[in-house]
């Protein structure tokens, strides 16, 4: 997809949700809109109704949609400023990570000076109206980020940096078909194709209507990027990965656990620390501190609640032996010598590779330990050790979905029948069928 194609194209999943946002907000053409031949589609000061959704859709268009269109009243960064501060008076431990910060001007006060133009209003409207905690999230990782970048060195001009690519990072989704989006449906591992160009829509987004420092359209370019190469969309790992790349990663990862009610802080530290080397040791580190500070704070409440034990061990058990079969299906590849391409064989070295660091992951975090001990030892042990040991598995669990994801997304570029081969593994390590 090219700019040109995105900018001066109408997305129909955009398209509609403007639509939608008409029939309950005011939207106006801020100019005359034409189309690539000089005809004109709308006149300035029209209002945008579903009538001129076909006229639209159907031509290229001089300009970006985007850029030629206001919403009244829209999302501003008034209601951001309001959003972040009700969420630092009411989210604990987004209060914890605020309060790292303890020299130069707040989170808070950064966020509320930042700017964006008609086009970006319009879309975190349209994010606003997609449910209760929607602006939140988008909010939230942008304060994240922010705590995130200073406990990382990086200045003020990076901080900016961070506290625009937070609140933007996912506008790439509103031009993704909701299906593949829809909360209570897990996709299936060639389905995430659909998914995974969101980062680059939304750095395309971000260069062709707003003048933001190029950094800002590559940090949320690289968001799902991680440290050790594991991310997507390009994989790239380290140094490869911008610093403001970096922090938006593991805002974003921990931006939805921290709204968790159960131990969030202590929760996001144990997410960054199952695959060593997942995250910069630095935001892992920021992180184990904010938890520290909340610890010490008068009233925390320490008790991670009562762990169905019992339970705890058999997923445990299930995990293992998912990851047994997984390497055995991996080794079953390599012997039978049907990827012969450059590219296929490599694909499975990867797998391969990224399977031992996920198992390793079992011993790393103490899962191989409840393995061993008889189960009355196991049901014996502390909630604490539990409530983690719940959190291992579940993020584990989500790491070989990842994979699954990774390899199958590579694997279609493959000739069918090393594509064919991949299948069973994939299947395999998404655990669904």
């Amino acid at each position: 997809m090219s700019d040109e194609h995105l900018i001066n194209s109408v997305n129909k999943h955009y398209l509609d949700k403007v639509m939608n946002l008409a029939e309950e907000a005011d939207i106006k053409a801020t100019e005359d809109i034409f189309d690539a031949r000089g005809m004109k589609l709308v006149a300035k000061g029209a209002r945008i109704s579903r009538s001129l959704q076909e006229r639209l859709i159907m031509r290229r268009l001089s300009k970006p949609f985007e850029s030629s269109i206001a919403v009244d009243s829209g999302v501003d960064i008034d209601a951001v400023a309001t959003e972040a501060r009700r969420i630092a008076d009411t989210i604990a431990p987004i209060r914890s990570m605020l309060s790292l910060v303890e020299i130069g001007p707040s989170p808070l006060q950064i966020l509320s000076e930042l700017q964006f133009g008609s086009a970006m209003s319009t879309m975190l409207t349209i994010i606003e109206r997609g449910g209760p905690t929607a602006l939140q999230h988008s909010v939230m990782v942008s304060l994240v980020s922010i705590c995130l970048a200073r406990k990382f060195g990086l200045g003020a001009k990076d901080q900016t940096v961070v506290a625009l690519a937070g609140l933007l990072h996912d506008i790439g989704e509103l031009y993704i078909d909701p299906e593949y989006l829809h909360s209570n449906r897990r996709l299936f591992p060639h389905e995430w194709r659909h998914v995974v160009v969101h980062p680059r829509i939304g750095q395309m987004l971000i260069e062709g209507l707003e003048n933001y420092p190029p950094a800002v359209a590559q940090a949320v370019f690289e968001h799902h990027e991680r440290f050790d190469g594991g991310g997507y969309p390009r994989q790239i790992s380290g140094s490869q990965i911008s610093a403001a790349g970096q922090v938006i990663s593991v805002a974003e990862m921990i931006s939805g656990i921290l709204t968790n009610q159960d131990e969030p802080l202590k929760r996001a530290v144990v997410a960054l620390k199952i695959i060593p080397g997942e995250h910069a040791h630095e935001l892992v580190s920021a992180v184990s501190a904010a938890m520290q500070k909340a610890r010490e704070e008068p009233g925390a409440d320490t008790d991670a609640g009562d762990a169905p034990s019992g339970e705890e061990k058999q997923r445990v058990q299930a995990l293992y032996d998912h990851i047994g079969a997984v390497l055995q299906e991996e080794q079953t590849l390599q012997e039978s010598n049907t990827l012969r391409s450059k590219k296929g064989s490599q694909i499975l070295t990867d797998a391969l590779q990224r399977t031992n660091c996920i198992q390793r992951a079992i011993s790393s975090t103490g899962l191989d330990v409840c393995l061993e001990q008889a189960s009355g030892m196991f049901e014996a042990r502390s909630t604490d050790i539990l409530f983690e040991t719940a959190v291992a598995v579940n993020e584990i669990e989500w790491r070989m979905r990842d994979l699954a994801r990774d390899v199958a997304l590579q694997a279609s570029s493959l000739e069918a029948h090393e594509s064919d081969a991949l299948q069973p593994l994939i299947t395999l390590l998404d655990g669904q069928h």
